[in-house]
């Protein structure tokens, strides 16, 4: 099972790669390094190696180094010859950016209760495979006792990850489309 903490790492990486693809493959100093880019504008290699020294991580100038010649080479950031600063470079603009309307990690929560219940699989089923608990009395289908003793079969979860995997289907090969049409665009 994917923990939360996990999924929204999966899901923040995921769109700093839809931001920048260039990130995409970063070590994790390096990606580090780009955050402190991102928050605290351009600084100097001694004051990011300060900045990354703290909340009980240690860096060395020579990391921090490799970290921003990663960085260069993957076209996300660059130095100022003046003032020997590092900074961001804007970002490739991405065509899926302004498609894709997210507002958060819980956005899949919904898309997934809404699939499966647009694939008729029943109220309770989806509830529990979200992980709520029973619904509110009065609001529930049959008697409180009822939803006691009334269990997901491994046939209705089976049912539930077949609608899944059919709707991503169809999200990937509509993606996968999207992709070859932007290509030739450009």
């Amino acid at each position: 099972m994917l923990s939360r903490h996990n999924f929204r790492r999966t899901y923040h990486g995921a769109l700093a790669k839809l931001a920048n693809p260039a990130t995409a493959g970063l070590r994790p100093t390096a990606a580090r390094v780009l955050g402190v880019l991102r928050d605290d504008g351009p600084v100097t290699a001694e004051q990011l190696t300060a900045l990354l020294g703290t909340n009980g991580r240690t860096a060395t100038k020579a990391t921090v180094d490799r970290a921003l010649t990663e960085l260069a080479a993957a076209g996300a950031a660059a130095i100022d010859p003046q003032s020997k600063r590092w900074m961001l470079r804007p970002a490739a603009h991405h065509p899926l950016r302004e498609a894709v309307d997210l507002h958060g990690a819980h956005d899949f929560r919904h898309t997934f209760s809404t699939w499966l219940e647009d694939a008729g699989i029943p109220a309770r089923v989806i509830d529990e495979l979200m992980g709520h608990q029973a619904r509110a009395r009065g609001q529930q289908r049959g008697s409180t006792m009822g939803a006691h003793y009334r269990h997901t079969t491994p046939e209705m979860a089976a049912r539930a990850v077949d609608a899944i995997e059919q709707r991503l289907t169809v999200v990937l090969q509509v993606a996968q489309q999207t992709n070859r049409s932007t290509l030739r665009v450009f």
